[in-house]
C-alpha cells in the first residue's frame, strides 16, 4: 500500500510544478556527459554531434556555450537512435522512429489547469468519503482514454497531494491515501498486457512497499500500454532472491523505484551491479535518487517522474512507448 503521497508532477513532459530538482537547467547539469554516453552507445561523440545538428536529437535545453548533458529520456531516445542504425535503418528513418518511439503524447490539460485541478479535487473527495465504486469508475474512465502516464500525472499525483494538504487528522489522511492507493492498484492491473509468448524484457522492483508498489503498477501498466511486458517484483526481496531473479529472467532493464531517500536503496542497487553473470542496464526512477553528474555505467537515471521511466525502457528494450 502508499501511505505516502507522490510528489506532483505535471503531465507528459516528466517535469514538476515545484522548480528543484526539475528545472531544465538542473536536469541538464546533472544529465550524462556527451563523452560518457557516446561510450555507451558505441558510437564517437561527433556522430552525436550530427545526430542533434541534422536531426535534433541532442541534450534537452542545450545552450550555446555550455557543455552537452543528456537526460534520461535523451539517453532513451539515443539509444533508439544508435540500435536501429546499427541494425541498417538509414539515419534519417531511425531518428523518426527513436523519436516516435521515446516521446509520449502531450496531456489534453496540464496539472495546474483550473479543469484538471478539479478532476483531481473530486477523486481526492471520493477516496475520503470511502466511495471506492466512484475511484474505480472515475479512473478506469481517465486510463481508457488518455492513458496511464496521463492519469498519473493529472489526476493521481495532484489527487495524492490535496490528501497530504487536507486539514483533517493524519489517521484519515493515511486511510484516505490508502483507498486511492488500493483502487489505482486495480484499475492499473486491468490495462491488457502483451500476449503470451511476448519477450519479456524488464523486471521492476520497489524500494519501500508502502511507497513505492503503487508507482510500480502504474509503470507496469504504463509499460503494457507500449507493448512492453514486464515482471513485477515488488518490494522486500533479499538479494539473493533479487539476484537469482535476475539470473534466470535476463532482464535487458531493471527499474528500481524509489519515492523518497531509503536506507535500502543503496543495497539494492550495490546487489544488482555486483552479481556475476547477466548485467541487465539499471534505471533508477522516482524522488529519491540523489542526482548524479555522471552515472556509474550500467545505470540510467535518475528518471525522476512516471514519463521519464516509460521513456527510457522503451529506449532500452528497443519498444514503443504508446
Amino acid at each position: 500500500m502508499n501511505d505516502d503521497q507522490p510528489r506532483q508532477p505535471t503531465p507528459a513532459t516528466g517535469r514538476q510544478d515545484t522548480p528543484a530538482p526539475h528545472d531544465p537547467d538542473v536536469r541538464i547539469e546533472s544529465g550524462l556527459p556527451a563523452g560518457a554516453l557516446a561510450r555507451r552507445l558505441g558510437v564517437a561523440p561527433t556522430t552525436l554531434r550530427s545526430w542533434h545538428q541534422r536531426y535534433g536529437l541532442g541534450p534537452t535545453g542545450h545552450r550555446a556555450g555550455q557543455h552537452r548533458r543528456y537526460t534520461p529520456h535523451d539517453v532513451a531516445m539515443l539509444t533508439v537512435m544508435a540500435q536501429l542504425t546499427a541494425r541498417g535503418l538509414s539515419a534519417a528513418e531511425a531518428a523518426h522512429r527513436a523519436r516516435r518511439q521515446t516521446t509520449l503524447p502531450p496531456a489534453d490539460h496540464p496539472a495546474g489547469d483550473p479543469r484538471t485541478q478539479a478532476a483531481a479535487r473530486g477523486v481526492a473527495r471520493a477516496a475520503r468519503r470511502l466511495d471506492v465504486l466512484t475511484l474505480r469508475e472515475t479512473l478506469t474512465a481517465a486510463v481508457t482514454t488518455h492513458g496511464v502516464v496521463h492519469t498519473w500525472h493529472t489526476l493521481a499525483g495532484p489527487a495524492f497531494t490535496h490528501i497530504s494538504r487536507a486539514r483533517y487528522g493524519e489517521p484519515r489522511r493515511a486511510l484516505t491515501r490508502r483507498v486511492l492507493a488500493r483502487c489505482l492498484s486495480e484499475v492499473f492491473a486491468a490495462v491488457p498486457r502483451p500476449p503470451a509468448g511476448s519477450p519479456v524484457r524488464v523486471l521492476l522492483v520497489a524500494v519501500d512497499d508502502r511507497r513505492d508498489t503503487v508507482a510500480l503498477d502504474a509503470l507496469a501498466a504504463a509499460l503494457a500500454e507500449g507493448k512492453i511486458a514486464s515482471i513485477y517484483l515488488g518490494a522486500g526481496l533479499r538479494p539473493a532472491t533479487l539476484t537469482d531473479a535476475v539470473g534466470r529472467s535476463r532482464p535487458a532493464a531493471v527499474v528500481v523505484w524509489s519515492h523518497a531517500r531509503h536506507p535500502r536503496a543503496p543495497e539494492i542497487l550495490s546487489t544488482l551491479t555486483g552479481m556475476p553473470g547477466w548485467r541487465p542496464t539499471l534505471v533508477t526512477a522516482g524522488q529519491g535518487w540523489p542526482p548524479q553528474a555522471n552515472p556509474p555505467a550500467g545505470i540510467v537515471g535518475p528518471c525522476l517522474s512516471l514519463a521519464d521511466a516509460v521513456a527510457a525502457v522503451a529506449g532500452l528494450t528497443g519498444s514503443g512507448a504508446g
